[in-house]
Order: structure tokens, then sequence, then C-alpha cells
């Protein structure tokens, strides 16, 4: 018994530090926009993620017209990270001047007072999850987000972290919307924000 609440007792730290803000600042980075994996943010990850988005939206399908979108959405979103984040001028954003670019603009702000390129990009990232375009996020296409970009032992995680932030058994955009600002705004690590990508891992 003395074991298994210390392994509890670790687990629920382990939570606590894999939901904290710094973290999930750092979750983004990763896992959300340095799309060729260098460690560092440049205009190239924002071109790549152009070209994946318009790809998850057309089901495989290429959709020159929307290319373009996505293309000029996703660099309005990098010249807008550059201008709040890349403090050496350097054309790079690590996640250390990410994290001091988003405390700035981001932090304890509702989705509303975010700046405008990250709506527009939180906006193309619901369109890629919602695979039948039906408007909401249901939990096979919030399972199939998840494990594209993280691997996971058992889906009970995934299902719960789902539970967690549904509503009627899906996902709205307005409710994605929501979700989304208090991940990178709210410094609460019990924040339900936190299971929107499903569980976090502990980054360096």
């Amino acid at each position: 018994k003395a074991f298994l609440g210390l392994s509890v007792a670790r687990l629920a730290t382990y939570e606590k530090m894999a939901n904290s803000w710094s973290n999930r600042v750092k979750f983004i980075v990763r896992y959300m926009y340095d799309y060729d994996n260098n460690g560092v943010l440049d205009r190239n990850d924002f071109e790549c993620l152009a070209v994946r988005n318009t790809i998850m939206e057309g089901n495989g399908a290429w959709d020159k017209e929307k290319y373009e979108k996505n293309k000029d959405v996703m660099i309005n979103l990098w010249n807008q990270i550059a201008e709040i984040a890349d403090f050496d001028k350097n054309g790079e954003v690590d996640a250390e001047e990410f994290m001091g670019g988003v405390e700035t603009a981001c932090k304890g702000k509702a989705y509303v007072g975010l700046p405008e390129a990250f709506k527009f990009f939180i906006e193309g990232q619901f369109r890629t999850i919602d695979v039948d375009g039906d408007g909401s996020i249901g939990i096979e296409e919030f399972r199939l987000d998840c494990v594209s970009r993280m691997a996971y032992p058992t889906i009970e995680a995934l299902d719960n972290a789902f539970k967690a932030i549904a509503e009627g058994g899906s996902l709205t955009l307005e409710r994605y919307k929501e979700l989304y600002a208090e991940f990178m705004s709210n410094p609460d690590e019990g924040c339900v924000a936190c299971n929107l990508f499903g569980p976090l891992p502990l980054l360096d």
C-alpha cells in the first residue's frame, strides 16, 4: 500500500510538472511548430506547415488555392512570432525566446485577446483535425491527432483526455479556440485545457 501511495504521489507530481505553463509552451514549440525538428523555429517550419495543413485538410488531395491561403496564414504567424519572440533578431526562435514572447503576448488572455496570426493558426489547426468537415472534433478524430504526434501505451489515456474537454461527446470550433487560448495563457496546472492535445510529456 505504501508503494502504491508513493507511485500515485509520483504520478501526480509528474502530471503537475508536465501540465505546467512552461512545459506546455515547450510542447507547442516542439510538437506543433518545429516541423523540421531542428530545435528552433524559423520561416521554413511554417512553409512546411502550410503544405502539411493543405494535405491534411484535403484528406491527401492538393488544392492550390487552399495552399496559398494556408501559406499566407503560416507566414503571417511566423512574422508575428519573430516580432514578439526573436529577441536577438537572428531569424530563429528557440523555446526560451518563444516562452518570453508568449508570456508577453498571450499569458492571461482569452482567445479574443490573442494576436491575430495565432487565431488564424488555431482555426486552421482545427480544420486539419476535423477530418469529416462536420464542424466538430469527435473522439476518433481526437485520437488520430494525438497519435500523429506522440506515442501512448493505452487508449484510456487519450479517451480520458477527450472526455475532460468534450461537451456532448464532441469538441466544437468555439470550444477548441477557447481551450487552445487557455492552454497557452492559463498558468494553472489543473486547468482543463491541459488535456487538449492528450496527456503531455515532461520536456527538458
